[in-house]
This record gives structure tokens, C-alpha cells and sequence, in this order.
């Protein structure tokens, strides 16, 4: 090894002894000093050093591993209290985390706080598990909430590196349903816990490169890249000793795997501590059979079971980003081969948003804020390409798809401009992915792959040998008028090129981009590690194998049209959620307007959800309380129904929540009818015009309105048919609930009229609303294009955060920025109605054919409710099952 130089020498002894320390000094500034004056000894006595320098020294450890800074506790939720058999000083000078932890930060040049995240949120996870070092018996199981591609696997590696260090001896990884996920998973594996990789020359890679194993420890697998576990599989392994296996949920491999284990068992009459970590835990493993009809568990879930009941000594942990079907579990179910469900019972634990990462909130207005003014991401497919892939219904459709679309071929343009744009930019040598989902069916996914690499040729031979070539002239619109207006719209900070410099760069990049098929039918595969030093840069096109854990590097464009209903399917079917540092604006979604309408639905659920997560873990909450309030939510009709059998709603919890309406149906009569119900509402109020605050939007507010007459415009308002949230009749329900509570009996009414002086295209739109008299209509919807034949149009949002609050005079109103927090200031007898004129000289809806007059615009309205004592038990029952006993 490398003798280290002084500087190097304090840090490192600075870095063991800190993390040591800190976990016997509540204060972290003590543990600190105590580390610096460790550093200088070691270096005192081996260097004859300058005092100014360990000044300088320990200025720059205490700024580099944020000492002071607050880092903030992960939520989580526990049935009962921890048992305390775990302390963090366990690990923080151990072998296999102190190694790893190293890793991240000098190898892979990882953020502390990044670091600091993973050290914290496994610390709470593994306080959560059994103790391996005692021989009683133990059970535990719970879920890690995370974000869609977010460092998940970063995560169950540092706690797998900890589980190892306090003893656990076999850890079992189930790793998604398909070879290329699992093999990703065990190598990544190998570099970061196993230690075993080296590249060509034989050079250590992953964690080797920090130390080497020692003889105590050595971590055996009975998987590698390419083997997974098979009914063929020989020779006897020592369970006694730290063992790994990276295993699919796969049938014929998890029947192996648990017979393996008992006849090991059996052989050696093994009582080990087992850890199961169950990556992407919704997928394939939720039990979808018919309690009610006396069926036996499904297959994957059947056998994880019985797995885990092959040990007395057992702790599972299940990661996912989208928990809806793992919490939907019957708490109580239980088969007498397979034991309990996987229902998370002990806890339950929520991972912070890292920085850099790019979720929904960037992607999509999540915040429903009609005056978001960033630039969209989204490109809406037109009829050409909607066409082109409707009619690829079945597998023998293949044929059909003869010729790559204009927007598909639009959307590859804008991946090669990426390219060059992002070398131009510094980020020469990166990873650059192209995703292109269309169908499930392997045969489609060929053609497509086949006319893709003939468009692809076509346009790599335009760039190198026709620059004024009409092709040419495309490319350089699209940089100027999409690229370029978008980038200055997203930032001012960022450094622009000249259409000559980007053609250069496209040049001199274009034949290194490759065409991959990523299915059971491909030999295809993304191996970015082969590329490391240059960067992949692929176009991408497959089906289910790319639509879960699979990661693709540097992913900037994705032409994703395939729908389910399945929300929670959905959102891991949305790849393009990661780290896009640097290249954030560059980034575009070709898809459907519908299916772009349902990704923000979602969106905004899970925001919803989550903030819901951390205000009840801060609250003490156990799972199963937070599983009954997430099932309360609306959007839980979107779940699967096989997934929802235990789950019985009577009625949706909107308490603490804005309703808005954005969904509007096409057809003459539904605005007919909300405008005839809307005129009777208004003229049996007794209305006063308002202004509040500073603000220059005028108000017509009737106050001390009965919760009945509230209740009888909903019964004649309609929302639209598509509409699963805001829905009249859900709404009703859940305020006639709330009245027997004493809940939401006085409302606030409020007509908000438009600004005369708005400058938007829409222009002023005088609007008779029964006794009103309004100057203008108020315009929203402005940015939302039309789409040919849509039986919907989705108008975003209509509430501009300053109207929710009209009715509120409460103290602490300006300190609170929260608006969620803002709502549950409202005492809960209180509830504000917002109606919205909306102007139809909107592009959007001046494209229906409806005629719209003064006496007949859209109406859209909103619902800012309180806070709530409803008991959400009252509206959810689980169904809790023992078959077999």
C-alpha cells in the first residue's frame, strides 16, 4: 500500500475517529474536536509539521464533513419500540461499512451528505432488525420508501455492508424478475460489498480499491453475473460463513433456492440470522389471490414465504418507491405452510430526496400552481405516431410498423443534439441512454428496433456528408427553437453554443451512438461498466425489462407510449426520474397526452402521500396507521384491483387537501349543466365583492353558508366521468361524513372573477353567471395545447396559491410557508368553495365545439378543506385471514 503524505494521513485518521466518536458524543462538535487532536498525534509522529498547517487542516475537515450542519432524521414509523441491541458505534469503525463508506466518498467522490444519508437511514433500519448474535428466535419485517431511480441499491448496499458487520450470515437479495436487473444488482454487489471484481489488468474495483479482504473476512455467493441459483446447482457451501446470493423472482429459482436451504439446514443443522432484501418489493411478490374464494397465495409470494420460514432467525426488508400494493397487504394473513404475509408489520422507513435527484416536482406541475411559468419538458405526441402505435395490439402486429414516425424520428434528432450539447458542456465521456417503450411484446419491440437503426443510418449519413441537407435544417430548428429557448427559460446560468459548434460536435459523436434491443429475444445488453472510460451512448428500445430497476445511464430522452391503469405500475414504468446533473433542460418525454395527464395525476399523489409519510412518522405513527390513512386517499382507485382485495373503502379522506377541478369533459351538455347548476347556487347567496390584500383579483364571497347548500350544488355540479379524484360524488360523501363530526358545517363561498388586464392571448370575457355580472372570465389553461378527438382536456390547475387562504385571518398565517400546514390553520368546522368562470377564448377550449357565450363558459371549482378528527378506520377495513389452521 501507498505510504500516505501528512495531509493524507489527518485526514483519514480524522475521518475513522470522527465517525467513532460521533457515536459516543451527543454533541457532534465535541466528537469532532476529539477526532482533530487523534489526526494531529498520528501525523505528529511521523511528521515534523507546522501548527498553522493543522489549522488550516481541521478548518477544511470540519467544512468537508459538515460539522454543525443538521442533518435531518429520516421519518420513520415502528410498531413498538426498538429493542436497542443496536448502537451505530457498532459500525462505525467496522470492517464492511467503514470500507464502503470510504468508497462513496473517495472513490466514487460522493457528497458527505449523500453519505451521511445512507450512514443515518440504515442505522434506523438495522435498530429495526433482529439481533444476530442472540439465539432467540426472531421475525422482523418492514419497507424503505424511497424515489423512482434514486439510490435504492446505495442504500440496502451500505446496510448489507452493516448487516455483515454485526453478524448476520446469509443475505438474500431478490432482485427483480428479469436476467439483466440481477445480473446489474451482483455486479454492482461484488465491487461494493463482496470485494471480488478487478478490470483487465487485474486492478481492484469497487471497495477492494479502499482495502483488500482479509482471511476473516471473506464473503462467499452461491450467485454470480452470470449464474443465478438453478435446480442443477453443486457442491456443498458453508451457510456458516458470510454468504450472499443475487437471486431473480423467478418460479424454477426460488423452488431451488429453498430446497438448497433446507437440505443445507438439515445437513448441518443450521440456525443462522438470514436478512432478505426484496429490491422493487410490489413487483411479483404481493400475494393477488382471492382470500374470499379460499385460493392459495400466488406463486412468488408462496415461495418468498416459504423461504423465509426455513429459518428461526429472519428479518426482511422490502424496498419500492410506489408502496401502494405492499401496504394494501392483510396486516393478519397467514397460511400455515407459508406462514404470515409480507405485510410490513415492524416498520416502517421513508429515504430523503438526495440532492441533484429529478423527480416529479421537475418533470410536472405537482403543486397544481396555474402560474408555474417553467418550460415544459413534455412533447405531446401527434396522430401520426398515436396511430402508428394503437394498432400494435398483438404480438403478430409486428408487421404493421413499417416506417419510424415524425415525432419518434424528431425525438432521436433531439438525443444526437443532447449529445453534442452536453460534450459542449463539459460532460464529454458520460453515459447518454435514449429510451424508446412502445409495446410489451418482443416481436414489436424487433421492427421497432430494425426501422429505428434504418432511420438512425439515414440521419448519421445526412449529418456526415449532406450539411445542407433539408434534414440538416430540421436539426438546427429544433436546437434553435426547442433546445435553446428552452434551456434560457430553465436557467440564465447556462453557457449557449452556436448551431456550427453543435454541428462540429455532432460529427464527431454520431458514430459511436449504438441501437440496442433490450428483451429475452436480444443478445443486447447495457453494459455501461465496458464503457466507463469513453460513455455509452444508446438508444434503448424495449418493453418490460426497461420499465423496472434497470438503470439507464445518463437517460435524457424517452418516447414512452404504453398505458396502464395501474398507477402504481405506472410510476416505475417512468424511467426517466434520476440524477440529471447539469443536463436537467435538456431532457424531453415524447408521449401522449393522456398518458402525460395520468404520469402528473400520479405525480401528485405521491407528493401527497409522502408529505403525508413524514407528518405522521413526526406524530409517532405505526405502519398500520399510515397504511389505513394512504388507503383513505382518493387516488387508492387507481391501484390494482387484485392488489386492493383486502382493502374496503366506504368513502375518501380529503381532510388537510385542496381539491381542484382540471378535468373537463368535451360535449356541450356537461358545461350546460354546471352552468345551470351554478346559477341557481349564486342566486340564492347573499354575495359581497371583495378584494384582499394587496391583490388585484376581485372576489364575490357569500360567508356562513350551510354545509347542505354546499351538498346540493355537488349533487348537480358534475365533474367530469374521468375524474378519480375531484369527484363530485366522493366529495359529498365526504362531507356529509365530516357533518356528523361537526366538521365543515360553514363554508365559504367565493366566485373569483377574472383580471380585465390580463395579458394573455385569451384576453377580457365578460361573463352573466345568474345575478353576477362579471367584467372578465379568468384564464387559465393557456399553456395546455389541444388534442384532436380527446374525450377530456386537462387544464392543469386553477387555483393560484393566494386565493386558497381568502378566508383566513390567522396570526400565523405569513410565517407559515407550508400550505399544507396553512390549510390545517382553518378550525375544521370550516370549509372555502372557490368558483372559477373560466374564459373560453383559451386555445383549449375554443378547439371544442361548444358554444360558448357569456351566459356559457367552463366552470371549474375548488375545494381548500381543514384538518380533520375523522378516524380513518371509520372508512377502511382489511381483510384479515388464517387459511390452513
Amino acid at each position: 500500500m501507498k505510504e500516505l503524505n501528512s495531509k493524507s494521513l489527518f485526514d483519514q485518521t480524522f475521518s475513522t475517529n470522527y465517525h467513532l466518536m460521533k457515536s459516543f458524543y451527543s454533541d457532534e462538535n465535541e466528537a469532532a474536536e476529539q477526532a482533530l487532536e487523534f489526526a494531529k498525534k498520528a501525523v505528529k509522529a511521523k511528521f515534523n509539521q507546522e501548527e498553522h498547517e493543522f489549522e488550516k487542516w481541521s478548518f477544511e475537515m470540519l467544512i468537508k464533513y459538515k460539522v454543525g450542519a443538521v442533518i435531518i432524521k429520516p421519518p420513520v414509523f415502528r410498531s413498538e419500540p426498538v429493542e436497542g441491541w443496536f448502537q451505530g458505534s457498532m459500525v462505525a469503525s467496522s470492517f464492511f461499512w467503514t470500507r464502503y463508506r470510504e468508497y462513496l466518498t473517495k472513490i466514487k467522490n460522493w457528497p458527505i451528505e449523500a453519505v451521511q444519508a445512507i450512514d443515518t437511514t440504515t442505522n434506523e433500519i438495522m435498530s429495526s432488525l433482529g439481533n444476530p448474535l442472540s439465539s432467540e428466535s426472531f421475525d422482523k419485517r418492514g419497507l424503505v420508501l424511497g424515489y423512482v431511480q434514486s439510490g435504492k441499491t446505495a442504500n440496502f448496499t451500505g446496510l448489507i455492508n452493516k448487516a455483515y458487520d454485526v453478524g448476520y450470515k446469509l443475505i438474500i437479495v431478490l432482485s427483480g424478475i428479469h436476467n439483466d436487473l440481477r445480473a446489474q444488482t451482483q455486479i454492482r454487489l461484488d465491487e461494493e460489498v463482496i470485494g471480488s471484481r478487478s478490470d483487465k489488468s487485474g486492478n481492484p474495483i469497487g471497495v477492494a480499491q479502499i482495502y483488500k479482504n482479509t482471511p476473516e473476512h471473506i464473503i462467499s455467493s452461491w450467485t454470480d453475473a452470470e449464474r443465478d441459483i438453478n435446480s442443477t446447482f453443486t457442491g456443498v457451501r458453508n451457510l456458516n460463513q458470510p454468504t450472499l446470493m443475487v437471486v431473480k423472482k423467478n418460479k424454477n429459482v426460488l423452488e431451488s433456492l429453498r430446497d438448497l436451504l433446507i437440505y443445507h439446514k438439515n445437513l448441518h443443522s443450521l440456525d443462522i440470522p438470514v436478512l432478505i432484501i426484496d429490491d422493487e418489493a410490489d413487483q411479483a411478490s404481493v400475494d393477488t389471490s382471492n382470500q374470499d374464494k379460499n385460493e392459495d397465495p400466488k406463486t412468488i409470494n408462496r415461495l418468498i414465504r416459504q423461504i423465509i420460514e426455513v429459518f428461526n432467525r429472519k428479518a426482511y426488508v422490502g424496498y419500492t418507491a410506489t408502496p401502494f400494493a405492499n401496504l394494501l397487504i392483510g396486516m393478519d394473513q397467514k397460511t400455515a405452510d407459508e406462514g404470515y404475509d409480507l405485510y410490513p408489520k415492524d416498520f416502517l422507513v421513508g429515504l430523503p430526496k438526495p440532492e441533484e435527484y429529478c423527480g416529479p416536482e421537475e418533470f410536472f406541475n405537482v403543486y397544481e400552481n396555474p402560474d408555474d411559468s417553467r418550460p415544459s419538458l413534455i412533447r405531446i405526441l401527434g396522430t401520426e405516431d398515436i396511430e402508428a402505435f394503437s394498432a400494435l395490439k398483438k404480438k403478430s402486429d409486428a408487421d404493421k410498423f413499417e416506417e419510424v414516425p415524425a415525432q419518434m424520428r424528431e425525438a432521436i434528432m433531439m438525443f444526437l443534439l443532447v449529445i453534442a450539447v452536453r460534450n459542449l458542456r463539459g460532460q464529454r465521456n458520460k453515459h447518454n441512454s435514449m429510451l424508446i417503450h412502445t409495446s410489451r411484446f418482443k416481436d414489436v419491440q424487433s421492427t421497432v428496433k430494425e426501422e429505428v437503426s434504418q432511420t438512425f443510418q439515414n440521419i448519421s449519413k445526412q449529418i456526415q456528408y449532406n450539411p445542407d441537407s433539408k434534414l440538416i435544417g430540421e436539426m438546427r430548428e429544433l436546437y434553435e427553437k426547442d433546445i435553446l429557448k428552452t434551456s434560457r427559460e430553465w436557467s440564465s446560468d447556462l453557457n449557449e453554443f452556436t448551431w456550427d459548434e453543435v454541428y462540429n460536435e455532432l460529427r464527431g459523436t454520431i458514430e459511436f451512438v449504438q441501437i440496442f434491443e433490450i428483451n429475452g429475444n436480444s443478445k443486447d445488453a447495457l453494459d455501461y461498466h465496458q464503457y466507463k472510460e469513453e460513455g455509452l451512448h444508446v438508444i434503448a428500445v424495449g418493453g418490460d425489462k426497461l420499465s423496472r430497476g434497470l438503470t439507464l445511464e445518463g437517460l435524457s430522452i424517452t418516447y414512452y407510449f404504453r398505458n396502464t391503469l395501474m398507477y402504481d405500475t405506472l410510476m416505475q414504468m417512468g424511467r426517466w426520474f434520476g440524477y440529471r446533473k447539469g443536463y436537467m433542460d435538456l431532457c424531453r418525454i415524447y408521449t401522449s397526452d393522456e398518458i402525460a395527464s395520468n404520469f402528473e395525476h400520479l405525480a401528485i399523489a405521491m407528493i401527497e402521500l409522502r408529505k403525508e409519510f413524514d407528518r405522521l412518522a413526526k406524530q409517532g405513527k405505526t405502519p398500520a396507521e399510515y397504511a389505513v390513512k394512504m388507503l383513505a386517499h382518493p387516488f387508492m382507485t387507481l391501484t390494482s384491483p387484485l392488489k386492493m382485495r383486502n382493502a374496503q373503502l366506504s368513502t375518501y379522506i380529503y381532510g388537510g387537501t385542496l381539491q381542484q377541478t382540471r378535468l373537463f369533459d368535451t360535449n356541450a351538455n356537461f358545461y350546460k349543466n354546471n352552468m345551470e347548476a351554478t346559477e341557481k347556487l349564486i342566486n340564492n347567496l347573499s354575495l359581497e365583492e371583495k378584494r384582499y390584500g394587496s391583490g388585484r383579483t376581485n372576489y364575490y364571497v357569500a360567508s356562513g353558508v350551510s354545509s347542505d347548500t354546499v351538498k346540493e350544488y355537488l349533487a348537480s355540479y358534475k365533474t367530469s366521468a374521468d375524474a378519480e379524484k375531484v369527484d363530485t360524488a366522493k366529495i359529498y360523501n365526504y362531507i356529509d361524513l365530516a357533518n356528523e363530526k361537526s366538521e365543515l358545517i360553514n363554508w365559504t363561498v367565493a366566485v373569483v372573477e377574472g383580471d380585465p388586464a390580463d395579458r394573455t392571448k385569451a384576453g377580457k370575457y365578460p361573463v352573466k353567471l345568474g345575478k353576477l355580472e362579471l367584467d372578465s372570465a379568468v384564464a387559465r389553461g393557456v399553456k395546455v395545447k389541444p388534442v384532436k378527438n380527446a374525450d377530456k382536456i386537462d387544464i392543469k390547475a386553477i387555483v393560484t396559491p393566494s386565493h386558497e387562504f381568502i378566508d383566513l385571518d390567522h396570526p400565523e398565517m405569513k410565517e407559515i410557508k407550508d400550505r399544507d400546514e396553512k390549510r390545517r390553520l382553518r378550525p375544521k368546522q370550516n370549509g372555502l368553495m372557490l368558483i372559477y368562470p373560466l374564459n373560453p377564448e383559451v386555445e383549449v377550449f375554443k378547439s371544442l365545439n361548444v358554444p360558448f357565450s357569456e351566459s356559457l363558459v367552463p366552470l371549474g371549482i375548488a375545494f381548500s378543506f381543514p384538518g380533520t378528527d375523522i378516524d380513518d378506520k371509520e372508512v377502511y377495513q382489511t381483510n384479515k385471514t388464517v387459511k390452513g389452521e
